[in-house]
């Protein structure tokens, strides 16, 4: 099935710590490795997706930050080519950290993005945007123009913290906001199958969860946690690695339930 073109997937999770960056980036990359053209949105002042993907936010003219504030002039002039072919990102800057600060103080504050990159939208079949962790303006500005919402969560203590206010905010801006943002997605992440507490908290996100939960698990991995370091995707750091496999599967799995 051909994809929609311009899905917005917001990545999401008030919990830091989850595998949220993570994902955004080696779901990015794999969905962009089955030649879709795709866009990453780093909306996230720790600017780790930037990083990940080998871009080094300090040397970047314009950024989301500027986008936001629309001192970019056209949102095109802050899309940044990547390593990976068929994918772009709009990078982040310690800068977007006082921005959120200004969006607060704004009327509206939460639909900024939204008409900021309408110009460009079309010119991706996925994009992608990866949250900062918490419920702050960016984060809203993320859900007023998503059409999905990805919530990975770590199979670790403390793994659904904050997940119900996060649930709260995509339902009020679906009523409010955004008719077409879609139900949620969960994710399970940083599974361990020799643990009884990771094997306990998938089995209870089956419960809790059972229609959102994606099938595919993203297993703990030393090589995806250390991907990001040499400024590459794990796919390619290492493209056999048991987390780049999963996220290839996972990547299929978005692209063979557009509808999800």
């Amino acid at each position: 099935m051909e994809p929609v073109k311009s899905e917005v997937i917001a990545i999401a999770n008030p919990k830091g710590g989850c595998g949220k960056t993570t994902t955004a980036v080696n779901l990015a990359t794999c969905i962009s490795a089955l030649k879709r053209k795709v866009l990453l949105i780093d909306l996230d002042s720790q600017a780790s997706a930037t990083i990940g993907l080998g871009i080094k936010p300090y040397l970047c003219r314009f950024s989301v930050a500027e986008v936001l504030l629309n001192s970019a002039g056209k949102a095109g002039e802050a899309v940044y080519s990547t390593k990976v072919k068929n994918l772009s990102i709009i990078p982040a800057k310690s800068s977007l950290a006082d921005v959120e600060t200004e969006l607060r103080k704004q009327e509206g504050g939460g639909l900024v993005l939204k008409s900021r990159l309408n110009q460009i939208l079309s010119a991706y079949d996925y994009i992608f945007i990866d949250t900062s962790p918490s419920l702050g303006a960016l984060t809203l500005n993320a859900l007023t123009i998503a059409q999905r919402v990805i919530i990975p969560v770590q199979t670790q203590f403390y793994a659904l913290r904050g997940l119900g206010q996060l649930l709260n905010m995509v339902n009020i801006v679906k009523a409010r906001v955004n008719p077409n943002l879609c139900r949620i997605r969960i994710l399970a992440t940083m599974y361990d199958p020799r643990t009884r507490l990771s094997q306990n908290i998938l089995s209870e996100l089956r419960k809790r969860f059972e229609k959102e939960l994606f099938k595919t698990i993203i297993p703990i991995s030393t090589r995806l946690a250390e991907a990001p370091g040499y400024g590459l995707p794990a796919p390619l750091y290492d493209s056999h690695c048991s987390g780049t496999i999963a996220y290839r599967k996972l990547a299929r799995e978005v692209i063979a339930n557009e509808k999800m």
